[in-house]
């Protein structure tokens, strides 16, 4: 042994830590190739290069509370699409999801006397994560006992969950004596209002930021030091060995879904006791299919997804600043996020590419 390093501790990095580090490392790499990539869009399209530049630096500097404003529901969307592709299970529900957690939230609060205060607001959050749970599980029954395409019925939910609040807003809540006619409920008690950060104030940025890290934490508590995160992983990897090692798929997938679901509920009763203070047919923007390449991004890693959503979280801001301070119109705004969504994205096309080969190099071998 070296005389020199002989007294000095070596310094090693257990797996989980060492696979955390490398997910960030590779989601710095694909940002600033992303962003190269936006401006020379933005120069052939002749518009200044330097307009995603001055849309970030302004999402980053001066307008953080409207980053974390869309960083916290990009986060849980991370969260509830993390848990169930980490069995192999694809929820493309968490938008369907999201709605039904809305709209028992609203319920519950325009239900209940305006003196319950926050202690109706913690019922409204349990009544969302078990409407979000439930509409998740349609899914996961129809998989587990018809063997539907979960894929296919997942997506096709969202419609039913979106149409639903459609109505609900429009008719069986709709705020009949608002000055401005639209298509919403009627305002929630402010005793009832998820607070905002004072810090941040007058802006939406809200306490919704720490509820989505608390779910990464424990996301990732689950799937590390728990025996239902062993039998996920174990399911996701190799489901033969855990058919054979005694575990239930089907039991998993249920769990997953329900765990997904109710995630995704959290969302819709931040968006609407948060943000909007009411139910709005449009509320939401999205936010599962975004929340698809968050978890993607980190390689459904609860770690990575608190990177990659405070990440998105800037980008989404930074396109609507790049929109608001530059020349660059709105439809050029959404090209330049799409371009950088696809750049992001195209790491996991590059592993599926060298997993296949790798695949077909064994199978000749043998």
């Amino acid at each position: 042994m070296d005389e020199k390093n002989a007294g000095k501790p070596k310094i090693r990095l257990g797996k989980k830590t060492a696979s955390t580090l490398q997910i960030i490392g590779k989601q710095v790499v694909m940002l600033l190739i992303a962003v190269a990539i936006v401006m020379i869009f933005l120069a052939i399209s002749g518009y200044s290069p330097d307009a995603v530049l001055i849309g970030l630096n302004r999402a980053v500097t001066k307008d953080l509370a409207g980053s974390i404003r869309w960083a916290a529901p990009l986060m849980l969307a991370g969260i509830a699409v993390c848990i169930p592709f980490k069995a192999a299970v694809f929820n493309l529900g968490v938008d369907g999801q999201i709605y039904m957690g809305a709209v028992a939230a609203t319920f519950v609060i325009l239900s209940l006397p305006e003196n319950m205060g926050k202690w109706g607001l913690l019922i409204a959050f349990l009544a969302a994560m078990a409407a979000g749970a439930l509409f998740a599980l349609i899914a996961a029954a129809m998989k587990v006992y018809f063997n539907t395409d979960m894929i296919v019925s997942t997506l096709l939910l969202n419609f039913v969950a979106r149409l639903f609040t459609e109505y609900i807003a429009a008719d069986v809540l709709r705020d009949a004596d608002a000055a401005i006619q639209m298509n919403a409920s009627k305002m929630f008690p402010e005793s009832m209002w998820l607070p905002r950060i004072a810090y941040f104030a007058p802006s939406s940025a809200n306490a919704g930021i720490y509820i989505a890290v608390a779910a990464a934490l424990i996301t990732a508590f689950l799937f590390y030091k728990t025996t239902l995160g062993y039998e996920i992983k174990l399911v996701g990897t190799n489901p033969n060995f855990a058919r054979y090692g005694g575990m239930n798929s089907n039991r998993v997938i249920l769990k997953t879904m329900a765990l997904s679901g109710a995630v995704a509920g959290l969302i819709g009763v931040i968006e609407v006791s948060a943000v909007q203070h009411r139910l709005l047919a449009g509320f939401n923007p999205s936010l599962g299919f975004d929340g698809i390449v968050v978890s993607l991004l980190a390689n459904n890693n609860p770690f990575g997804v608190i990177l990659s959503s405070l990440f998105f979280g800037v980008l989404k801001n930074g396109g609507n600043n790049m929109e608001r301070l530059t020349d660059v119109p709105q439809v050029v705004t959404q090209i330049t996020m799409a371009i950088i969504i696809i750049t992001v994205s195209s790491n996991i096309v590059i592993k599926k590419i060298k997993l296949r080969r790798r695949m077909k190099k064994d199978g000749s071998a043998i």
